[in-house]
């Protein structure tokens, strides 16, 4: 079982933006991480800039999926503290830098919402799989100073903690 924390509107916007009825398909997107949820066994909890306006009244949409709105503060410091909470049993999906550098000393995994994307709609049914030897653009850090030491053909130890849970997904 894993712990998922999404960014809810930053995944939103990245599949097409947040114009139109966005509660349409807010739920739609919860419906789709329940189903996710329920085929692999995950505790995904997303989180929403804003208010609950009504949703909470369809217990059906939310039962596998905990779905939290910030309420008077940023769901980006919402998805932080529940990254701290998690420590390193937690996986942050996220595309927001300021979101993923703070919480990657947490402990956990932090995935783009492209990465995680590719691998919602591959357990629902909706693509092929995909390989993801290539690291997505987004996510590249800066160079690092001082000589490099150890086995310059093996990954680093974040990256090979972050491919173990993308094949979990």
């Amino acid at each position: 079982m894993m712990n998922i924390v999404i960014d809810g509107y930053n995944m939103l916007g990245s599949r097409g933006g947040l114009g139109g009825d966005v509660t349409a398909r807010r739920e739609a997107f919860i419906a789709e991480l329940s189903s996710y949820a329920r085929a692999k066994g995950h505790v995904v909890t997303v989180v929403f800039d804003g208010q609950d306006l009504g949703l909470s009244d369809r217990p059906s949409l939310m039962g596998v999926v905990r779905v939290v709105f910030s309420r008077g503060e940023r769901a980006d410091d919402v998805v932080i503290r529940l990254s701290a909470s998690l420590g390193s049993g937690g996986t942050i999906v996220s595309s927001d830098r300021e979101v993923r550098d703070k919480c990657r000393p947490h402990g956990g995994v932090v995935l783009t919402v492209t990465e995680f994307d590719q691998r919602l709609r591959q357990a629902v049914g909706d693509e092929a799989p995909t390989d993801f030897a290539d690291k997505d653009a987004s996510d590249e850090e800066g160079p690092v100073s001082g000589p490099k030491r150890g086995n310059p053909f093996r990954l680093s130890k974040a990256e090979r903690k972050k491919r173990k849970r993308l094949g979990r997904l």
